[in-house]
């Protein structure tokens, strides 16, 4: 038997390497001691260090509550009133970072969620009882760093792609120490250090400010840990910052990042990735309507570049931009870096 400790537990302020588990009533972020039952959607769990670790009946998984509404993945989440947690209550492990809750649904193609069951609430081994949980941190200035958004119409459509091309273009041929986040969706440690290895001077996501995901909390959380982590990043000395949105703009809380005052001013442009042309369409009327003043860029999808080019450029009457084309690139950061001051860029 191993112990894993899930890679969306290090957004606890401190998880003491020896603990103890209470029975209890779980609420979205306390941490929970579980054990493997049953193999299913998720065969691995990935650790504190960003490693997948093949998970066996039997091994034992630390892990957070909380929500997952994926339209590709797991949905599933907490009852209202909070989870009674006894050892054998039965849970799942409705994503690879650890987020741990009751799955309602999961898509043929993914099977049933890796069945767990409780051991117990963490509690520290102080003798005090406490229990370990995350504990959201909200608010303070956004601050004068502009953002770059990085949106999509689903998930796995290229937001990380096309974000990391981005990073390492302004840090190649601009010289900029560009900072990265992740703001919305459910948390893993991958996509933020693929981020970070395209060559980012800081960063940084909704898990390091206590959100092991996003889905389930309130507009005033989500948007209040957005404004924490661009103040931070800021303060770590970025000139620039690259946010990516987890899942499709609809979710996760996304709609409250997007049209949050101190966010939107400091914005100079919405990268949208989207799964097909036709979604272009999609989010670009959605985007509108929902009362987004952030200017759109069109990302291509993962297909047929030049068909995308002319169906959007006929359809939208717009350039699309391929982050694997430098040209591309350049003209997107051009204007991108036109919107802010010399003293910015």
């Amino acid at each position: 038997m191993s112990r894993v400790i899930a890679s969306c537990t290090r957004g606890a302020e401190a998880l003491p390497e020896q603990f103890t588990t209470i029975e209890g009533i779980g609420q979205a972020g306390d941490l929970v001691l579980t054990r493997v039952v049953a193999i299913g959607a998720y065969p691995r769990v990935e650790n504190r260090q960003g490693r997948e670790v093949l998970l066996r009946t039997g091994d034992e998984v630390v892990g957070v509550l909380g929500e997952r509404h994926s339209t590709t993945s797991i949905y599933g989440g907490l009852p209202a009133e909070g989870l009674k947690v006894v050892p054998g209550t039965p849970v799942d492990l409705m994503a690879v970072g650890g987020v741990i809750g009751i799955a309602a649904s999961s898509p043929k193609t993914l099977g049933t969620a890796t069945a767990l069951e409780a051991v117990g609430l963490v509690a520290a081994a102080d003798g005090s009882g406490q229990p370990v949980r995350l504990t959201p941190r909200i608010g303070g200035a956004v601050g004068g760093t502009p953002v770059v958004f990085v949106g999509g119409t689903a998930a796995e459509v290229g937001k990380t792609t096309f974000a990391a091309a981005l990073v390492h273009h302004l840090v190649t041929r601009y010289g900029l120490r560009v900072g990265v986040t992740k703001l919305a969706g459910t948390g893993r440690l991958r996509d933020l250090e693929t981020l970070a290895d395209a060559g980012a001077h800081c960063a940084a996501d909704f898990v390091d400010a206590g959100l092991a995901t996003t889905y389930g909390h309130s507009a005033e959380t989500v948007s209040g840990a957005a404004c924490h982590l661009i103040g931070r990043l800021g303060d770590e000395g970025a000139q620039i910052i690259v946010a990516e949105l987890g899942g499709d703009l609809w979710g996760a809380g996304i709609p409250a990042i997007l049209t949050h005052p101190a966010l939107s001013a400091a914005a100079r442009g919405l990268v949208l990735v989207p799964s097909d042309t036709m979604a272009s369409l999609g989010a670009d009327v959605w985007v509108r309507e929902s009362g987004i003043t952030i200017p759109v860029v069109h990302g291509v999808p993962h297909r047929n570049v030049m068909a995308a080019r002319e169906r959007l450029g006929t359809g939208l009457g717009v350039q699309p931009v391929d982050p694997s084309d430098p040209a591309d690139l350049e003209r997107l950061c051009g204007t991108l870096l036109a919107t802010t001051t010399g003293e910015e860029a």
